[in-house]
């Protein structure tokens, strides 16, 4: 009889312990958010609350399917991306984040006129904060630039972009993650600037039966602003992560846009990356 009430406080004493934690061992699967969305190297994809130094690999396609009148009009785009966060300072409480599209292919067909070509770029580097750790919750600061080396581009974009992230651990095994930020891309084209405010958002649930795998779904949303008020996309979006106890992980996420003047019918992505232990 001792040994089932202590075995029952231990189980209880875990939950308790286990849903305190908003930020796991980042080698486990329920870490996250997924970048998602079309834009280059992250840009507008709302990144993790918790801290962590890691590596990755992204490999995205995308679709638009346009093949009635008066359109007829099709863009496949498949991009590779090299991804990084590093730790700063013994308090491990600021990262840096890297990213990088290595190398994007696509394939446009307007009407009976069909091109392609590959490209390289852009990168963004980002600088993020934590600034708040509750019993179950986390949130942090980041600011990330976009810096305009991309071959595929005629003419020059760039931008910056200032978010808040956060995650809340509803209990041991489930939670709610996401955040919002505020893009300003620049876009300079034969001598014309085009500047515009862009707020994104990404809210989603995460479930991690066991430490090794997790599924999660959600929203994210994108508008501009300024100059001209549109809706950009409303993107319901699901994923799942696989990890594995030397830290190797691999994921895979997709997004179906169904509002908004983005037309993208279809974004799949595969992740494969590596954690270090905190």
């Amino acid at each position: 009889m001792k040994r089932a009430l202590v075995a029952l406080l231990l189980l209880v004493a875990s939950e308790r312990a286990a849903r305190a934690e908003a930020c796991g061992d980042p080698r486990d699967a329920a870490g996250g958010p997924l970048a998602g969305g079309t834009d280059g190297a992250d840009y507008g994809a709302i990144p993790e609350a918790c801290a962590g130094t890691d590596l990755g690999l992204r490999l995205r396609a995308s679709a638009l399917v346009a093949s009635t009148m008066p359109d007829y009009y099709g863009n496949v785009a498949g991009t590779a991306t090299l991804r990084l966060r590093h730790l700063l300072g013994p308090s491990g409480r600021a990262w840096l984040s890297l990213a990088v599209d290595v190398t994007t292919f696509r394939y446009v067909a307007n009407a009976v006129v069909t091109s392609t070509g590959f490209a390289f770029g852009p990168p963004t580097l980002g600088l993020h904060r934590a600034f708040g750790a509750w019993e179950r919750t986390t949130a942090s600061v980041y600011g990330r630039a976009l810096f305009p080396l991309d071959t595929a581009r005629v003419g020059v974009r760039m931008g910056l972009e200032l978010g808040v992230t956060g995650r809340r651990a509803l209990g041991a095994r489930f939670g709610l993650q996401g955040g919002v930020a505020l893009l300003s891309p620049l876009v300079v084209v034969a001598g014309q600037t085009h500047a515009t405010l862009e707020p994104v958002g990404l809210c989603e649930g995460w479930f991690a039966p066991r430490p090794s795998f997790a599924l999660s779904a959600g929203l994210s949303s994108r508008v501009e602003a300024s100059p001209a008020p549109t809706f950009l996309t409303l993107a319901p979006r699901v994923a799942a992560r696989l990890a594995l106890k030397s830290g190797l992980s691999f994921s895979l996420l997709a997004e179906a846009p169904v509002v908004g003047e983005d037309r993208t019918d279809l974004v799949v992505a595969l992740f494969a990356g590596w954690a270090n232990a905190l």
